[in-house]
């Protein structure tokens, strides 16, 4: 299988560190900026987006949610995105949260306030401060939950703590949580052991 990618773009590192975690070995295929907006890319992805899982057939998978669900399902246990209902539930229940209220709004807060980023995109700095305090009350709820069990979804390593991890790196990196609280960096630790 191949996997598009770009390095350090958030979404190709969830679905990089699902594959490490479970022992797949894909064909990456990186990707800079350029490439992306490219005629040819647009064929393998008419959004232009990273990344892109190409199967043995040449089907495509886009979205790096459905790419670890993919992943997770053909590689066999242990299941990182859940195995029966109730784990499945819960485990996409607090990654849905570290997306929509950590992950997405750390990677938006840089992009609209990164010098990095200025050349690429229209920047709305003032819309950015506007959602900065979305990761900073996400992290709070994840000190309270880590309190109370190893793994963001219970007592094992999930998908959950794959896309609150990047949550939490990209926060730090953007300045919006440059020293995490002691739970948070042992669970940190736990995830880069895990």
């Amino acid at each position: 299988m191949k996997l598009y990618s770009k390095p350090l773009a958030p979404n190709p590192l969830r679905v990089t560190m699902l594959a490490n975690k479970k022992g797949l070995t894909l064909d990456f295929h990186n990707l800079d900026a350029d490439d992306t907006r490219s005629t040819e890319y647009r064929e393998i992805n008419p959004i232009g987006q990273v990344p892109v899982l190409e199967l043995d057939d040449g089907a495509r998978i886009t979205e790096s949610l459905i790419i670890c669900q993919y992943l997770d399902a053909v590689s066999g246990p242990p299941y990182l995105c859940g195995d029966g209902l109730e784990q499945r539930t819960r485990i996409a229940m607090w990654e849905r949260r570290a997306e929509f209220q950590l992950l997405i709004p750390a990677v938006e807060y840089g992009h609209h306030r990164h010098p990095m980023f200025a050349a690429r995109i229209t920047q709305y700095p003032d819309w950015a401060g506007s959602i900065a305090d979305a990761p900073r009350a996400f992290l709070k709820l994840m000190e309270s939950r880590l309190a109370e069990t190893p793994f963001l979804a219970g007592p094992d390593f999930s998908i959950a703590d794959i896309t609150a991890y990047y949550g939490c790196r990209f926060a730090a990196i953007y300045g919006l949580y440059p020293t995490p609280a002691p739970v948070i960096a042992d669970w940190l630790d736990r995830v880069d052991a895990a």
